[in-house]
C-alpha cells in the first residue's frame, strides 16, 4: 500500500495552519489518456442521445398526425385532443436535447484540450460537463416531484371512474 497518498493526521492542516494548495493541478499522461477516453465515450453517448432525440421528435410528429385522422378520438372521449400527446413527446425531446448537447460539447472540448494542451479549452470542457450534470439533476428533481402527483392523480382518476361507473350501473 502506498503510504504517501493516504491521509495522515500529522500532515493534515490544523486549525492554526492554513491549508497549502498547489497553484495548478498536474495532468499526468495517465490522466490525459483517461480524459481522452472519456471524451470518446461521451461523444458516442451524445450521438446516441441526438439519434434518440430525433426519434422522439419523429414519433411525436407521427403520433400527432395519426391521432388527428383517427375517428373516435374527439374531445367527447378525452378532455383534450389526443394529438397533444405527440406535442408533449416533442417537448420532452426538447428538454432531453439540452443535456445531450452539453455532453457533446464536453466531448469535443476535452479531446481538443488534451490534443492541443490548452487550459481554456479544458476549462470550457469541464464547464459543459458541469452544465450536463446540473441539467440532468434538475430534470431528475422535477420528475421526482411529478411522480407522486401523477400517482395520486391516477389513483383519484381510477377511484372516481369506478365510482361513476358503479353509480350509473355501467358494467366495467
Amino acid at each position: 500500500m502506498n503510504t504517501e497518498d493516504t491521509f495522515n493526521e500529522e500532515t493534515a492542516p490544523s486549525e492554526n495552519q492554513p491549508e497549502v494548495r498547489p497553484a495548478t493541478l498536474e495532468l499526468t499522461e495517465d490522466i490525459n489518456q483517461n480524459l481522452h477516453s472519456a471524451g470518446k465515450w461521451s461523444q458516442f453517448l451524445a450521438i446516441l442521445g441526438f439519434i434518440g432525440t430525433g426519434f422522439m421528435i419523429l414519433i411525436g410528429i407521427t403520433f400527432s398526425i395519426i391521432m388527428a385522422f383517427i375517428p373516435g378520438t374527439e374531445t367527447e372521449t378525452f378532455p383534450f385532443p389526443m394529438g397533444l400527446f405527440g406535442l408533449f413527446y416533442i417537448l420532452i425531446a426538447g428538454v432531453y436535447f439540452l443535456p445531450v448537447f452539453y455532453l457533446f460539447r464536453f466531448s469535443n472540448s476535452i479531446k481538443k484540450a488534451i490534443a492541443l494542451k490548452k487550459q481554456d479549452q479544458l476549462s470550457f470542457a469541464f464547464n459543459n460537463l458541469r452544465a450536463h450534470y446540473k441539467t440532468f439533476g434538475i430534470i431528475m428533481i422535477v420528475f421526482m416531484c411529478l411522480y407522486p402527483i401523477m400517482i395520486i392523480g391516477m389513483v383519484l382518476f381510477g377511484l372516481f371512474s369506478g365510482l361513476g361507473a358503479a353509480t350509473e350501473g355501467i358494467p366495467m
